[in-house]
């Protein structure tokens, strides 16, 4: 080494150690201006000064991420705010950073409580415990886990021990929530009513504004008949929860409609309407409710005369009346009425809301554009405007831009973090994408913030079924029932359930309570659960004994008569159904719903020219009726009579272009003819009308995958089939694995593959694709025996596209050549 080297060396050396002096200094100065935040922002939090304290926790995470103390605060801040997402989330980063943090995974356990979310709060809980088991709080919601599994497992030993725990772990600490739930819970069940109200009042005495208790204690005065406490309560409610006002308003006269006082109903909101400081709110809920009972000419009314009333909220009440226009068919002229509020209006928040209600208009009345660049031009002035944000992540989800769908839609969150339906829509971009599991956490999410809404309950609860969670199910339903006492979805749904469980009890249960409220839809409902236990309980004459009965009601008398008719058909046989078909036509002979059934029995009784001659008579009074087209054109397709059937769907093509169930099977006709183009621009076509219909995405999916070799085709299909990532039906099952194959991911494709291969058996294409994926993993001996039965599976006379494949893999992995035949 050189002089000049060694001097370069030894500079080389000192500039590492000044770079690494420099560096720590850096960081030592990091972490000392992070700790000075902190500090800062614990004494803003002593001052009560939230909002600043939380800038300085905020500017804590800039310098250092991984702040135990501060990222501690700052959740337990957004927590005691109400901020439950936002809390939730800082907790989760705190204990993957720091796993052994008490609080954090306490505060998580009993938050996954209350969203009901038991794995998560299994999964927490059990580490909480083995850091702290004397810690009351977590026995408690260990507990409450313990009595979740003892419902699913329908272990009555283990639920009353969790009762046990319960009761004497609200004795030695009354304020722990989780524990009181398990002890009402089990008391509402049992229907202890007066009981179960004790224990409400014990939880109000340590929780004074418990929202849960209160919702719920209404529901048990509904059922004890305290009709005046119901009425004193929701009064009360509204003083006590002002930022709920118009909640506990409406509930309040949706409690006198049900009682029959609808004079009253309207009575108390024009009261709240012209009290000494009503708001433009309180005057809108008494238009809703006229339009409700009366009808959209007086809800008219009534704004007309707010409008000739004039004074402040008269934008608003124009706007009320051209949304009423709208709804009556004068779509023209509230269009433009709209647009004239908007014009030259000043921008603020009141115009972005006019302008959001104007593009759904333009939405509705197919502008699609015009209402798009309505929104872009709301989000440019206001990015957090809620109802702007919502219809453009709506839009983002049905054009498959799911990703930037979801940054919206968190940034929406940030400024409206108990917003249910920001996070329903999360939800949904979450299984576009095929991620089940953040789904169901923003289904739950939004349960919670709706305060257990029926709406939001129903989709969760529906969520949970189709995933056989059906206990958890349950439970989201029950839930809401409590606070939504004789709704009639939530008593439907949960009576479905309850047949789903084959839990006829609980279900016979569901159908007294839907006749005890009386009113049609109720009744109807109760019919329809019946009839569904009746048929699960294999009680046909029974069943057929209730239809026989309601067909002299006025209000059931035709459906009960077709599903009479049906259950004939079920348990006698066609010939006997028909003869009861002929009784009601000898009455009603010219009734298009009989007449379309008997229609079906003539084709089902080898007659198809006078079962098109019926068909083509109800064509001719209105072409507009799809499924008689449908009915007529799958008629020909038995027949085999290819021609007649194809000029029957071309018929019912002219007469209804955009029919969905049409195209869907003039796009299986292309497909089954060769021109895989033509079905694939069908389809693309559906997709681009509804991109919510599974069946379409994974049509459209499968041929682009299947007979398209392109990238960007490719992609396309991978886009459309994200979503059936998860699903067990094995057409879907297919469509990704092929997928997964086609994109090089063989591993992740055999599971998909074998399964719908498993479901499929005696599909030839599901069946190669299966040995293809075989052979791309070199299990050669597995891949020669799926192709040797794929081979098997082929038709001689008409093959398909991949025969010489096959024939070709069958020689190369036996070893021979291949077969010529």
């Amino acid at each position: 080494m050189n002089r000049l080297q060694s001097r370069l060396s030894r500079a080389g050396v000192v500039f590492a150690l000044v770079a690494t002096m420099g560096i720590t200094s850096a960081c030592d100065t990091a972490e000392e201006r992070a700790e000075e935040h902190y500090q800062a922002g614990l004494e803003l939090l002593e001052q009560g000064d939230v909002n600043r304290a939380l800038v300085e926790f905020r500017n804590v995470f800039q310098l250092n991420g991984k702040h135990e103390g501060a990222r501690l605060a700052y959740a337990r801040v957004q927590r005691e705010r109400g901020l439950n997402q936002e809390a939730y989330g800082q907790y989760l980063r705190l204990v993957e950073q720091y796993p052994d943090n008490l609080e954090g995974r306490r505060a998580l356990s009993e938050m996954a409580v209350a969203a009901r979310n038991w794995q998560e709060a299994e999964r927490h809980v059990t580490k909480a415990i083995t850091l702290d088991p004397n810690d009351v709080r977590i026995q408690s919601i260990d507990n409450s886990v313990k009595y979740f599994h003892a419902l699913r497992d329908e272990d009555p030993n283990a639920q009353e021990a969790a009762i046990i725990k319960a009761q004497a772990l609200v004795e030695q600490d009354e304020s722990l929530t989780s524990a009181r739930e398990i002890v009402l819970d089990d008391l509402l069940r049992k229907q202890d009513w007066y009981a179960a109200l004790d224990v409400i009042e014990e939880g109000l005495a340590v929780e004074p504004d418990n929202f849960d208790l209160y919702r719920i204690r209404l529901g048990i005065m509904q059922q004890i008949g305290d009709l005046d406490g119901i009425e004193t309560q929701l009064l009360d409610l509204m003083d006590r929860f002002p930022e709920r006002r118009t909640t506990f308003k409406q509930t309040l006269v949706r409690f006198y409609v049900s009682q029959g006082n609808i004079d009253g109903a309207q009575e108390f909101l024009r009261d709240q309407a012209t009290r000494e400081g009503a708001t433009i709110e309180d005057k809108a809920l008494l238009v809703g409710f006229i339009e409700q009972v009366r009808g959209k000419e007086a809800a008219l009314d009534e704004v007309e005369r707010l409008i000739v009333e004039g004074g402040e909220g008269l934008a608003q009440f124009r706007a009320m009346r051209a949304k009423l226009n709208f709804e009556m068919g004068e779509t023209e002229a509230a269009i433009a009425e709209m647009e004239a509020i908007t014009e030259g209006a000043e921008r603020n928040e009141e115009t972005r809301g006019f302008e959001v209600d104007l593009a759904r208009m333009l939405f509705r009345e197919n502008n699609a554009v015009g209402a798009r660049a309505l929104i872009e031009t709301v989000l440019s002035e206001d990015p957090s405007q809620p109802d702007a944000v919502k219809l453009k992540a709506n839009w983002l989800i049905d054009d498959d831009a799911t990703g930037d769908a979801i940054v919206m839609l968190r940034e929406a969150l940030n400024q409206n973090p108990e917003d249910p339906d920001l996070m329903s829509l999360m939800a949904k971009a979450y299984e576009r994408e095929g991620n089940q599991d953040l789904r169901e956490e923003m289904l739950s999410l939004a349960v919670q913030a709706s305060g257990k809404a029926p709406a939001e309950s129903i989709r969760y609860a529906s969520s949970l079924a189709a995933d056989e969670k059906l206990v958890a199910a349950e439970g989201v339903l029950i839930d809401s029932l409590r606070v939504n006492p004789q709704n009639i979805q939530i008593l439907t749904g949960l009576g479905n359930l309850y047949v789903q469980m084959e839990d006829w009890g609980r279900a016979e249960d569901v159908v007294d309570s839907l006749e005890g409220i009386g009113n049609p839809e109720a009744t109807a409902q109760a019919t329809a659960l019946t009839a569904r236990i009746l048929t699960g309980q294999d009680r046909g004459e029974d069943l057929t004994a209730m239809l026989e009965g309601m067909t002299d009601d006025p209000n059931m008398g035709r459906n009960a008569e077709i599903a009479l008719l049906r259950s004939r058909l079920a348990n006698d046989g066609p010939e006997a159904a028909n003869e009861y078909l002929q009784e009601l036509l000898e009455k009603d002979p010219d009734d298009p719903a009989l007449r379309f059934i008997e229609a079906g029995f003539l084709a089902g009784f080898n007659k198809p020219d006078e079962a098109e001659a019926v068909f083509r008579s109800l064509l001719e009074e209105d072409p507009n009726r799809a499924n008689v087209w449908i009915a007529l054109y799958r008629m020909k397709v038995q027949m085999r009579d290819s021609e007649g059937a194809s000029q029957v769907l071309d018929e019912a093509l002219t007469a209804l272009p955009d029919n969905g169930n049409l195209l869907w099977a003039k796009a299986g006709v292309l497909e089954r003819q060769g021109d895989i183009e033509g079905a694939i621009a069908i389809y693309e076509d559906m997709y681009e009308r509804n991109s919510n219909s599974l069946i379409v995405a994974n049509n459209l999916a499968s041929l682009l995958a299947t007979h398209r070799t392109d990238t960007e085709s490719l992609q396309r299909a991978y886009t459309v089939a994200r979503r059936l990532r998860e699903s067990d039906v094995p057409a879907f099952q297919d469509t990704f694995g092929w997928i997964s194959f086609r994109r090089g991911d063989h591993e992740t494709a055999l599971d998909y593959l074998n399964a719908a291969a498993t479901g499929l058996p005696n599909d030839v294409t599901v069946q190669y694709h299966y040995a293809v994926n075989l052979a791309a993993l070199a299990r050669n001996q597995d891949a020669l025996e799926q192709f040797k039965k794929v081979s098997e599976m082929i038709d001689p006379v008409n093959p398909p596209p991949f025969a010489d494949d096959v024939a070709s893999e069958i020689a190369r992995l036996s070893g021979g050549p291949a077969s010529q035949d």
